[in-house]
């Protein structure tokens, strides 16, 4: 059983496919982290930065080789398809927000440039949760993916942004030509409100997918081969 995560307001949505691959998958809601780690998966593929830098402005190795792999790919001239790639937090912000500063605190930090933005701000606590797992904990079997270098992989090309008609279409076709039923999926997750959205189950098929290959070890790695960060855990990003 392998599990491809993705953030959603009800907490995470998980993606679980055994043997039979896509069309038999299902889809759950588990309320946080230490509930993901029950699930029965030997793979969790999770679309959230794990290993970061220690200094504010230090990007990290892996965030600039998904940029380039989804600028690479552009053959349809979508508009600045790096930026789907934010800036992942250093380990001095998150220290900041242990220590119980929110955003205002980082904002008082950090000079320009070096400090995070709101969004990456928001997801601070799941960063942490991961981050304070450790890599002994995790090793083999939670794994950072990311679902743009997913689907580009899949269609061979970087698609139009996930909230345009086009995007969306194209995330559908190249999910449901995997054999995901994404109405069976959707219906089991119930009622979306307040709880998830399409581009949530979307992403979490995508990291899905990329968890069966990983647990075939028919994965790629960006970069190639990954870095360490300096409390042992695996910087990358895998698809």
């Amino acid at each position: 059983m392998v599990a491809g995560v993705d953030g959603c307001p009800g907490g995470w949505l998980a993606v679980l496919m055994e043997g039979a691959g896509p069309g038999a998958a299902r889809a759950t809601i588990v309320p946080d982290l230490p509930a993901l780690l029950t699930l029965d998966a030997s793979v969790v593929a999770i679309d959230m930065p794990i290993g970061l830098m220690d200094a504010a402005g230090d990007s990290r190795p892996a965030d600039r080789a998904a940029r380039r792999f989804l600028s690479q790919r552009n053959t349809g001239g979508v508009r600045a398809p790096g930026s789907r790639v934010f800036a992942s937090p250093a380990r001095v912000h998150l220290d900041v927000i242990r220590a119980g500063g929110g955003y205002s605190g980082i904002l008082e930090s950090f000079p320009p440039g070096r400090r995070l933005s709101k969004q990456c701000f928001n997801i601070c606590d799941r960063i942490i949760a991961l981050d304070d797992l450790g890599p002994e904990t995790h090793e083999g079997r939670i794994w950072e993916v990311h679902p743009e270098v997913a689907f580009a992989a899949l269609a061979g090309r970087t698609l139009a942004p996930k909230k345009s008609p086009e995007g969306r279409c194209a995330r559908q076709a190249a999910l449901a030509a995997l054999g995901f039923d994404l109405d069976a999926l959707g219906a089991a997750l119930g009622p979306r409100r307040r709880r998830w959205n399409p581009d949530d189950l979307f992403d979490a098929c995508a990291a899905a997918w990329s968890a069966g290959r990983i647990a075939q070890g028919r994965h790629a790695t960006l970069p190639q081969p990954p870095e360490r960060d300096s409390r042992g855990h695996r910087m990358a990003i895998h698809y």
